[in-house]
């Protein structure tokens, strides 16, 4: 099996340690075949061609695919090996030899379709109650789960940025799904193919920065899109913001007049916002700005634990993704919070599910509903 060279040369690297065991699926799992090490066991012996790709079954592929891609293993790898990337390539070298799993084919086939990996066929700007520019420097990307599943997400993002005075643009049904999803399931044609639509619509309503308030989005259009764009022979020029950053340079500047927040607070770093990007103080100077008591996790910042949902777990092993959340809200519960904070549609979504699954009166809300009120 052909893997990347980035695959291939990080492999052999690994010191075949046990640090990454703080893997959240192998704590479930408990099978080493689950573990990123297990993982690293598997593409070494791919490539060595001691395994052929006819001998994998369905239960190694299952458990190669049980990674939330979360990066925690990365924060503890001793040889310093970027993981994160080695899971998204190796899985899209394992898609092109066919090995996808159902819902990741449904996801991918859905967002073929209709643009969105939920397979919504609505109009993307059903929720949307006011004009916005046509062209504008300032583009909101809404991205598909605060636009289907979390929509007040969105609705208190663009009245956010309609009472800060941001002139704005939002490509309503022009926009199309970043890629994040497929981009996890190692689907990364379609991935590309969403890039070039985005990109395109961006350039010509004018836009030179863009803000988004979904975690997923922002790693994706941050961090993966300049490397798609330099792979496809696209210049990239364009700013990318994580609405709970500007919100942070806006109080920082003064621009912003809040009220007071006066409840105990514990925040939730998403993955794709944490680790993936290394944001983790914004959104917390934030929360204190708004007078918040902040009471941390056991795990926080780049030891936070997963929420559960994310890199296709939660479409494809339900089970395994709400025994993660679980975990989380439990975590939570033991702070003695009234609320978890987090900037993410896809975390929020999930731990307040996990919260109903644990008949836990924690509930999730997501930053910029509470500084859009608070404002």
């Amino acid at each position: 099996m052909k893997f990347e060279k980035l695959v291939e040369d990080e492999a052999f690297i690994c010191a075949q340690c046990n640090f990454c065991r703080v893997c959240p699926a192998f704590k479930h799992e408990d099978w080493e075949s689950a573990s990123p090490r297990g993982r690293i066991y598997l593409i070494k012996s791919l490539i060595r061609g001691e395994i052929k790709p006819e001998d994998l079954d369905e239960e190694i592929i299952q458990d190669f695919f049980k990674c939330t891609t979360c990066g925690e293993c990365e924060v503890v790898c001793q040889t310093e090996i970027p993981l994160i990337d080695v899971w998204e390539k190796a899985r899209a070298s394992l898609v092109k030899e066919g090995f996808i799993l159902p819902a990741h084919k449904r996801i991918g086939e859905a967002a073929k379709k209709t643009g969105c990996p939920y397979g919504e066929d609505r109009s993307r700007d059903w929720w949307l109650d006011f004009e916005v520019s046509e062209k504008a420097e300032v583009a909101y990307f809404a991205g598909c789960t605060a636009t289907f599943r979390t929509v007040e997400i969105a609705k208190n993002t663009v009245e956010f940025l309609k009472k800060a005075g941001i002139d704005f643009t939002y490509a309503k049904n022009d926009e199309i799904c970043c890629g994040s999803p497929l981009l996890r399931t190692g689907q990364r044609e379609i991935a590309y193919e969403f890039f070039k639509k985005n990109y395109e619509e961006w350039k010509r309503r004018g836009v030179k920065k863009i803000v988004t308030s979904c975690s997923g989005c922002y790693r994706t259009i941050k961090r993966d899109y300049p490397e798609i764009a330099k792979e496809l022979g696209y210049e990239w020029d364009f700013e990318v913001y994580h609405v709970s950053q500007l919100i942070h340079e806006l109080i920082k500047s003064g621009e912003l007049r809040l009220e007071k927040l006066n409840k105990t607070v514990t925040y939730h770093d998403p993955c794709h916002l944490g680790r993936h990007m290394k944001v983790y103080e914004e959104p917390r100077e934030v929360l204190k700005a708004l007078g918040a008591d902040i009471v941390e996790m056991e795990n926080n910042r780049e030891e936070a634990s997963c929420c559960g949902a994310g890199g296709g777990v939660k479409a494809q092993f339900k089970e395994l993704a709400m025994k993660m959340g679980i975990d989380r809200i439990s975590e939570a519960e033991k702070t003695g919070a009234e609320l978890i904070v987090s900037c993410c549609p896809f975390c929020k979504l999930h731990l307040n599910q996990a919260a109903e699954e644990k008949n836990s009166k924690l509930r999730v809300v997501d930053l910029i509903e509470i500084v859009n009120q608070l404002l």
